[in-house]
């Protein structure tokens, strides 16, 4: 060999390798970028593009002080303003806008304090406690306390909202740390993680009680044995007292007066506990469910009655406080007396307001709410005394809201804020307005100086309730087109799924994922298998080089169509929910494990590099678009599959060789569908091990 040969040899690897590297790198940056995207603050802001930015435009005069919004309900604990002189309607365009920002994710509310607003949000890196300026919601700091709590699962972020008390921030994180702060700096005074402390339970979905905190202690639900509800030092984080043994839920503690004692209710997973908050002791438990349950709607209390209302079709319940006459070791005991129980009437995560007597709220009629449509059910008013429905409707949704001024003022899941008279008789609407787009709501608003803050999973929304003529200038509420318009109508994904899941979040059993695994070979596999070989056929009467080529084509291409179309045919055709659609992630996988391994194997990667950049990049979107898809349409363990890839390797790789060798038509369908067993059952033993662990 010539030195020139020698050369041009040495060069030409060099390009392949360069080539090859090159590749990598790009499909690399490409994924990057998209993850980048979907779950960053640049994601956030990027899908804001289209609109403009909202400057601040007015506030309330400086007279108007009112009485802050220091806890997750208000002043008062439940959900109560004593703010008068608020507007009876609004313009047709909706309420002013005072200022619209974007925020990191999560499901924390807003509390706010002498000008300053303060709630829970989560970037790409870290969970933070924000501190904004409630006039215009620009940011004065931020503090990062952990990493990001589940940035690629349905409902990424922290869920709890912050508590101010005498100058300090009292956070919760869903992990279960629990935090304080100086209100003014954001400097860290303490952190501990009680669930760790305490080994606690009941809140596996995420920790999601907001601190209270009263006589020096920051109280908190935690599930531990022997410390179903602990007490913590305000100034220290120490343990003041640890009480009772029943699990843990999703509900905060609430503060009540009875006979002049102050207690702690707490709704638990099972149960209902009344404790004294001062020393902690037990005073009451009535257990009413058993295994699994789960509780978030804040209970109702106008001394002596205490409602509380629980998930899955699972109804209301009203007790009566009585003292137990009873003498020594159980001295001051308090007695639940049952007074009604009404089974129309189910909350979840959105809480009822009591006022005058009578109970607003939404009466969920399915297991889990879903991010595609609005939730089913109506929206009720009960008597409180009596448990009688009084009248509902079906013009609100799954909302929650504030009570001021004998008006409600209430934010539903589908981003519509809805002002209505608190009237016994009738459902009496004043103004509706959608502030949100696209997005599940589940934060409640908070009210302070006429200012309604409301959020979204990423937005932070100021609009101005109050009489107009108290704004010191006019608001331009062209600034923000989606005030006052419909929501935006999505592509009806729902029409691909044509079915729900009845617990969207409960991985799938062994049972399930055996049905979804026959449907997608016998249903979709087989039947694109006997389309590929047809053609194979009918292409080898006259082009018999070009025959293989065609049918794997024509399989390839029937599969992914069949993987997309099979779960709304099945789930419309037949009977319990089938899913399909891991049959597109395995196609574009395997697919692309194809084409590099034919690139490679034809000596010439460098001319391939292009086909080999392509698949990648069509692998990734179907990824990103199978993703997006699942979280829209609230299949929440489905996405799952994303992990199957790596594993399915040992036997994806040695069949992406052999679809690239000499063909065999029996062979190579059967190396293919025991490459898709192992993509799938890989997932599904992660499903299970999930299930068995709870």
């Amino acid at each position: 060999m010539t030195s020139t040969e020698h050369d041009e040899t040495k060069h030409g690897r060099a390009r392949k390798i360069a080539g090859f590297l090159a590749t990598r790198l790009l499909a690399l940056a490409v994924f990057g970028l998209i993850v980048f995207l979907a779950f960053g603050d640049v994601g956030s802001l990027f899908r804001r593009a289209v609109r403009s930015p909202v400057t601040p435009v007015g506030t309330a005069r400086d007279e108007d002080a009112g009485p802050g919004w220091p806890h997750r309900r208000g002043p008062t604990y439940d959900g109560h303003s004593s703010e008068t002189d608020l507007a009876d309607h609004w313009p047709a365009e909706g309420p002013p806008l005072l200022w619209s920002q974007p925020c990191g994710r999560g499901y924390s509310g807003v509390i706010v304090v002498a000008g300053r607003l303060f709630t829970q949000t989560q970037s790409l890196t870290s969970q933070d406690v924000e501190c904004r300026d409630a006039a215009t919601g620009e940011l004065l700091w931020r503090h990062g306390y952990a990493w990001p709590y589940e940035p690629a699962g349905m409902y990424p972020g922290p869920r709890a909202t912050p508590t101010w008390h005498e100058g300090r921030i009292y956070f919760a994180g869903p992990d279960g740390q629990i935090g304080c702060l100086d209100a003014n700096t954001g400097k860290r005074i303490w952190l501990v993680n009680v669930n760790e402390r305490f080994d606690g339970r009941g809140t596996g979905f995420g920790y999601s009680c907001s601190p209270l905190v009263e006589d020096g202690k920051v109280i908190l639900p935690v599930g531990g044995e022997g410390a179903s509800v602990v007490a913590l030092n305000a100034e220290n984080g120490s343990t003041v007292w640890a009480s009772g043994s029943e699990k843990a839920s999703y509900c905060s503690a609430l503060p009540i007066d009875f006979e002049g004692r102050r207690c702690v209710v707490a709704f638990l997973q099972n149960a209902l506990a009344l404790f004294d908050l001062k020393t902690g002791r037990e005073l009451a438990l009535e257990v009413f469910s058993s295994g699994y349950d789960e509780h978030a709607a804040a209970p109702l209390y106008r001394e002596p009655l205490l409602m509380v209302a629980s998930p899955f079709r699972a109804g209301a319940a009203c007790y009566r406080l009585e003292r137990q006459e009873t003498t020594g070791a159980t001295d001051g005991a308090i007695k639940l007396t049952p007074v009604w129980t009404n089974r129309q009437f189910s909350n979840d995560t959105a809480s009822s307001l009591l006022v005058d007597g009578q109970v607003y709220g939404f009466d969920l009629r399915e297991a889990q709410a879903k991010a595609q449509r609005p939730s089913r059910g109506t929206y009720k008013c009960l008597d409180f005394s009596m448990g009688e429905v009084l009248w509902e409707t079906d013009k609100v949704g799954h909302a929650t809201g504030v009570a001021a001024d004998g008006k409600l003022f209430l934010l539903s899941d589908a981003g519509e804020l809805i002002l209505a008279r608190a009237n016994p008789e009738h459902f009496e609407p004043l103004g509706r307005s959608q502030i949100f787009q696209d997005e599940i709501c589940w934060t409640p608003p908070a009210l302070d100086c006429g200012r309604l803050y409301l959020r979204s999973p990423s937005e932070l929304v100021c609009v101005y309730v109050g009489r107009p003529e108290r704004l010191n200038v006019e608001p331009t509420l062209a600034s923000r087109p989606a005030l006052g318009e419909p929501a935006s109508d999505w592509f009806d994904l729902a029409w691909f799924v044509a079915g729900e899941r009845e617990y969207a979040f409960d991985p799938a059993d062994l049972a399930e994922l055996s049905r979804w695994f026959f449907y997608c070979v016998l249903g979709v596999l087989i039947p694109a298998s006997l389309a590929g070989v047809s053609m194979r056929f009918l292409v080898a009467t006259r082009w018999p080089q070009k025959a293989s080529g065609v049918g794997w084509a024509v399989f390839w291409t029937t599969a992914f169509l069949l993987g997309i179309a099979g779960t709304a045919l099945f789930n419309r055709w037949f009977g319990p929910f089938v899913f399909t659609w891991p049959v597109c992630l395995f196609v574009a996988h395997q697919v692309a494990l194809n084409t590099i391994v034919a690139v490679n194997r034809s000596g010439e990667p460098n001319r391939g590099k292009w086909r080999s950049l392509a698949v990648a990049a069509f692998f990734l979107a179907v990824c990103l678009g199978y993703y997006l898809a699942c979280r829209r349409l609230s299949l929440a363990t489905e996405w799952t599959f994303l992990i199957g890839f790596l594993p399915s390797w040992p036997i994806a790789i040695p069949t992406a060789y052999r679809l690239t060798a000499r063909p065999r038509p029996v062979v190579d369908v059967l190396c293919v569908l025991l490459s898709y067993a192992l993509f799938f059952w890989t997932v599904g033993a992660v499903l299970l091990w999930k299930g068995a662990v709870g």
